[in-house]
């Protein structure tokens, strides 16, 4: 019997071990400067005044091949350069996968 690609394919698939990948989580709150608190676990800085911490920290942190996802709450207005750089500090310490959460205020 000839195997098709994808029938060859499928039960290596199926017998892929499930990541349990725990994320990076990035938080972030825009303040009414326009000024971004962002909060890597107990580290907090603030952007873009301490964009080149951020990054050393970034930089710091092991296991880039987790996935990052950003936390954004607060202001709904959040400026895109606040995603953008926060998408570029990631990657350029070496994360690939970063995914964004925005969350408007409560009330």
């Amino acid at each position: 019997m000839k195997r098709g690609l994808l029938s060859s394919a499928a039960p290596g698939l199926m017998a892929a071990p499930v990541s349990a990948e725990t994320p990076l989580r990035i938080e972030v709150a825009m303040a009414a400067d326009a000024t971004a608190r962002v909060t890597i676990g107990s580290q907090s800085f603030v952007l873009p005044d301490e964009q080149e911490r951020f990054a050393a920290a970034l930089n710091a942190m092991p296991d880039k091949d987790r996935p990052v996802v950003v936390d954004v709450t607060g202001r709904t207005e959040t400026p895109y350069r606040v995603f953008g750089g926060i998408l570029y500090l990631a990657q350029s310490a070496g994360f690939q996968r970063v995914s964004f959460v925005a969350e408007p205020p409560a009330g």
